[in-house]
């Protein structure tokens, strides 16, 4: 058979060889062998071992998948870690602006000694609402609140202590007698706004409005009106020190009470130290603010301030 013939039939398998080998997926991305037009048939020994060697060239040639793919990934993660550390040094600068601790520093154990803090925080000093020109009820987070900024409409009567607080005091007042023997009883309960305005004009024909803002509230200011506080045993300054207003202040937040004007927070609550006013919110809250040291205004960020 003609060499040349030969030679053009080893060539063309060599060809064929290379192609199956590469792959469907791969074909596109190479060019085994130059057009047709350019297709020389070797003649001698030397042309067909160079035109074995540059096809082996040929079809040696790897797409750029793998390699640049994995080039770019990383590039992308690196300006994405870039990204995120400038954030953290973001946070960190602000973090050190403020003083607030950094989200990093807050750890699981110590979630438990964090101060219980509520879902939503009010707006401090945040203003009464006024419906059909009267005063309506503040309540922050379910909480009634009555102190010199939230006051109550005059319209406001339970007519008495509510059903919740009344057996509260009943069970604690049981308990302080078969704990220590302690005789605790209601001196003044509910009161009417009528009522109360009467009592604080007294007071403040007395001792001067100035004086009696210390120590009284303005009618729609008292939580009186509220029918969930109360006033215990001995209203005056000779309670405070005695086994029953030991007991109360050690206790009464496990029956859902508060010392509601607490010594220290005069100028929070808006009012001196009355170790015998006590509120009524529940067992659970009142055991989360009396852990907390804080009073009410403290506790939910609100203020008790006269306007005028």
């Amino acid at each position: 058979m003609n060499p040349n013939k030969i030679a053009a039939i080893i060539l063309a398998a060599t060809i064929c060889v290379a192609f199956y080998g590469c792959g469907r997926d791969d074909f596109s991305e190479v060019k085994l062998v130059p057009d047709a037009t350019d297709v020389k048939v070797p003649t001698t020994v030397t042309e067909f071992t160079a035109a074995i060697q540059t096809t082996t060239e040929q079809t040696s040639v790897i797409p750029e998948t793998s390699a640049s793919s994995e080039s770019i990934i990383i590039t992308e993660s690196d300006a994405v870690m870039t990204d995120e550390n400038q954030n953290c040094s973001d946070n960190q600068e602000i973090t050190e602006q403020t003083g607030a601790p950094a989200a990093e520093e807050i750890h699981t154990e110590n979630i438990q000694n964090q101060q219980p803090q509520y879902e939503t925080e009010p707006e401090q000093s945040a203003p009464s609402v006024v419906q059909n020109g009267e005063i309506e009820p503040t309540y922050i987070n379910g909480i009634l609140i009555v102190n010199k900024t939230y006051p109550l409409p005059e319209s406001y009567n339970p007519g008495d202590l509510t059903t919740e607080t009344m057996d509260a005091f009943k069970k604690m007042q049981a308990d302080a007698w078969s704990d220590k023997q302690l005789n605790l009883w209601i001196q003044s309960g509910f009161r009417s706004y009528s009522l109360q305005e009467s009592l604080y004009t007294r007071y403040v024909n007395r001792d001067g409005r100035e004086a009696a803002d210390t120590y009284s509230a303005r009618p729609g200011h008292s939580e009186h009106q509220s029918g969930l506080a109360f006033d215990i045993n001995i209203i005056d300054d000779s309670f405070d020190g005695t086994p029953e207003a030991v007991w109360v202040a050690e206790n009464c937040y496990k029956y859902g009470f508060v010392i509601r004007y607490p010594k220290g927070k005069e100028d929070k609550t808006g009012y001196k130290y009355e170790p015998w006013h006590l509120r009524y919110l529940g067992v659970d809250f009142a055991t989360e603010l009396y852990n907390s040291g804080l009073c009410l205004e403290e506790y939910l960020g609100i203020t008790s301030e006269y306007t005028s």
